[in-house]
């Protein structure tokens, strides 16, 4: 036996054998890899479902400590989250800080990557929270906390009611859980610090607008920044979904394999009812009955998103914008990935617009920044150029170009706007930023320069 063990040791040395049974352990990573369970869970949804709750809910007291809200969000995960325990080999910088802090084990699993998280600042009395997109999960900033930390701000994150586990928990939510979560999160961080800066990215910005313009804003507020922010669907038939999903065993609008361990890949009609919801709240009509803030916002989109309509999106950031009645309103502005001509007229002359030019190969033969790769930097362990994970979800329906996308050695990535879909296939939908250094540099100037409001 020893003789055996010493001979494929000898063998794995050289490249010649397998390694033993412990080092080919099944990982989130190996699992993206292995075409038949991709396939067999597509087919019968093998993480789809979240297993049965066992502990109690938090209940949002703005007098319980966030550290006893993160506790009780990795409680549910790790109980709730059919993938929970899986190592997950995805070492990013803030997850090798939130080691070094004492946060996370050293091994990571999947319930430690995508539960919130505090990366904190003793000496510092600034913080920003950061709340995620709908079937996103705090992950979505581990890029961006870095961007923050590195200006001195404790960096907090929210996980919004029916996330982390797996997509059928959405089916069991609306946007006032969302809204009464991020209220909690906004106001127990307004207690811990003297400065806060509110970050949401999709679904998450359209919490904060809303909480912006409900009412007198806590002077200790200094900015708002908004990556992607939901406006308005490009689909107008949003409405329809909570009166489709009213309708018995019809629950679901995409069914895929759900191998990402981040981002929920399935979508039930009850997440799109409480998504249109949350988008409806923040609506033009919406905000001509509030009272608008005098905060400055840092928002940044693609000309092609295909999920948001970005042309409402102008509306509401002109909306929000007035420097003469409210002089933070100076501050605002916009970093925009797409053709000027797409800017609206009416847009105010006076709304700094920032336009990045191509000038690294991440950015080259990229067709069109999407939706979801605003908040991800090119060398992500896991959205990045080089990482195993491909967005596959346009040929939910066509299982030969769904695998194409997925194990295809080179294919083209972009936003999936209806020509790329028609002009490449396989295409992906881009999950990483390739200017993201370049915008870390305008979030960086932004912070600088709300700071020094403050001061005045």
């Amino acid at each position: 036996m020893k003789f055996i063990n010493l001979v494929a040791f000898i063998l794995i040395l050289f490249g010649l054998g397998s390694p033993p049974l412990q080092a080919q352990q099944e990982t989130c990573l190996t699992q993206l890899e292995d075409e038949n369970l991709m396939m067999k869970s597509k087919r019968e949804g093998l993480f789809r479902e979240p297993l049965p709750r066992s502990h109690s809910t938090f209940s949002y007291n703005t007098e319980q400590a966030y550290s006893d809200y993160l506790t009780a969000a990795y409680l549910e995960i790790s109980s709730e989250n059919p993938r929970a325990t899986l190592p997950c080999p995805v070492y990013t910088d803030t997850y090798k800080q939130l080691v070094a802090q004492g946060s996370r084990p050293a091994n990571a699993t999947v319930a430690d990557l995508i539960s919130p998280f505090e990366l904190t600042q003793k000496q510092s009395r600034k913080a920003v929270l950061l709340i995620h997109g709908l079937t996103d999960s705090p992950f979505t900033y581990h890029d961006l906390a870095q961007v923050y930390y590195q200006q001195g701000y404790t960096v907090r994150t929210l996980l919004l009611p029916g996330h982390g586990t797996a997509p059928g928990a959405l089916k069991e939510i609306n946007a006032d859980d969302w809204y009464k979560a991020s209220t909690y999160a906004i106001e127990r961080t307004l207690k811990d610090f003297d400065q806060v800066i509110l970050g949401g990215y999709s679904t998450g910005a359209a919490m904060i607008i809303d909480y912006l313009t409900q009412g007198p804003v806590d002077k200790h507020i200094i900015g708002a920044m908004l990556f992607s922010p939901a406006t308005e669907p490009h689909n107008k038939n949003g409405w329809l979904a909570k009166w489709v999903d009213a309708i018995p065993f019809i629950n679901w609008i995409d069914k895929d394999a759900d191998l990402d361990f981040a981002k929920y890949e399935s979508f039930p009609f009850n997440a799109a009812s409480a998504s249109y919801e949350a988008m409806k709240r923040i609506s033009l009509d919406k905000l001509k009955h509030r009272s608008l803030p005098d905060v400055a916002f840092f928002s940044t989109f693609s000309d092609v998103d295909t999920t948001i309509d970005n042309q409402v999106t102008f509306k509401l950031l002109a909306k929000l914008h007035n420097p003469k009645t409210h002089k933070n309103s100076q501050l605002n502005r916009l970093v925009y990935y797409g053709d000027d001509k797409n800017i609206p007229n009416s847009f105010p002359a006076d709304y700094p617009i920032i336009s990045d030019d191509c000038d690294t190969e991440d950015c080259k033969n990229i067709q069109g920044m999407s939706h979801i790769g605003i908040v991800n930097k090119p060398s992500n362990p896991h959205y990045g150029r080089n990482a195993r994970y491909r967005n596959c979800g346009s040929y939910l329906d066509d299982d030969t170009l769904y695998k194409a996308c997925k194990y295809q050695p080179e294919i083209v990535i972009g936003e999936r706007t209806a020509e790329n879909l028609a002009k490449y296939k396989p295409f992906a939908r881009l999950t990483f930023n390739p200017y993201f250094d370049k915008l870390s540099l305008h979030i960086t100037d932004f912070i600088k320069d709300v700071e020094r409001a403050s001061e005045q």
